[in-house]
């Protein structure tokens, strides 16, 4: 707790951000450091502690985020913590703090990230449910987001099943977005599950934290499980994320029925189900010699051989992804 409460701290100091951070907790004696002598070596805390009391209020700050923690039966994560999930620790991009309401699954390593479009085909709606309760079967947590469509399908589906589910929120854990899903996050902790976002308490959803988000929701996975998407959905940010990071991606097949009614909505499946390499690479922005970590579903016969790709991302190093770099630039300073 000494070592969050400082880095809380740090944190809310004028000009340091996520990068200065980052550098801070690399340093193995961190945590008995006086911040007098942080300042001998960094400039920018440096600068921060010209004022006599910005040390002082900064404390004050983050003993007031973690009074509210544990009024609200939150915790609050830095990357030093045991229990910040390991395979996000492993992320080149990883938030460095988590706000987190509930339990992770033990191990948290062993998740899988299902989502998709809002407005998912019958057969993705089918297909959610179906793939989601064998993962849950075979001891994997779900994480999604929380959104409408293919999001809220794994999430109940998981609950159903008696299985784990995460919630990766855009938002401080004060609200719910959407609103009607407020019940449905509720169940989650209920039932064992967690909700998680980088935002602190009292930041209110903006269009652009649910592109950050998705970051967070293939990192705690060693795969995503993209149900169905257009060929400009959201769900493509977190499926891009899934390969830069080392991890599975892996597609359903659309039904005939669906490419029969040229559903918009299976397009991008149609793209990484094909044969056409190079329109694949170009979708997910990514190299063609790289889409190894494709996995198309052809149908319930797959999934067993899906869970055991999963569990070779788990035992494999991942931190290789660092070489990719994150997708969604670097953080203030």
């Amino acid at each position: 707790m000494e070592i969050t409460r400082k880095l809380l701290a740090l944190g809310k100091l004028d000009g340091v951000g996520r990068t200065t951070l980052e550098k801070l907790a690399a340093q193995p004696d961190i945590a008995d450091v006086a911040v007098e002598a942080l300042a001998e070596t960094n400039p920018r805390i440096a600068r921060a502690l010209t004022s006599a009391d910005a040390w002082p209020a900064a404390l004050a700050a983050a003993d007031a985020d973690l009074s509210h923690a544990e009024r609200t039966e939150t915790r609050i994560l830095s990357v030093l913590d045991a229990d910040y999930p390991v395979l996000l620790r492993q992320t080149p991009d990883r938030p460095f703090f988590l706000y987190v309401r509930g339990q992770w699954a033990q191990p948290p390593s062993r998740s899988v990230a299902v989502i998709g479009t809002r407005v998912p085909t019958e057969h993705g709606r089918l297909v959610a449910e179906r793939i989601t309760e064998y993962l849950v079967a075979d001891g994997w947590s779900i994480v999604s987001g929380l959104a409408l469509g293919c999001d809220r399908i794994a999430h109940e589906a998981a609950l159903r099943a008696g299985g784990h589910t995460v919630a990766v929120l855009a938002h401080g854990l004060q609200t719910v977005a959407p609103r009607q899903h407020a019940k449905l996050a509720e169940q989650i902790v209920e039932q064992g599950g967690a909700l998680v976002t980088e935002y602190a308490y009292g930041v209110e959803p903006f269009p652009h934290q649910f592109v950050k988000r998705d970051r967070i929701q293939a990192g705690l996975a060693a795969g995503v499980v993209m149900i169905q998407s257009d060929l400009e959905g959201g769900s493509l940010h977190a499926s891009r994320q899934a390969l830069a990071y080392g991890r599975i991606l892996a597609v359903p097949h659309p039904t005939a029925k669906d490419i029969a009614n040229q559903e918009v909505k299976i397009q991008a499946n149609l793209v990484l189900c094909g044969n056409d390499g190079r329109e694949k690479a170009q979708l997910l922005h990514f190299d063609e010699q790289d889409l190894g970590r494709v996995f198309v579903i052809n149908g319930k016969a797959d999934y067993e051989a899906l869970a055991r790709r999963l569990e070779q991302v788990i035992g494999a190093d991942v931190g290789g992804a660092e070489r990719q770099g994150s997708l969604f630039g670097d953080a203030n300073s």
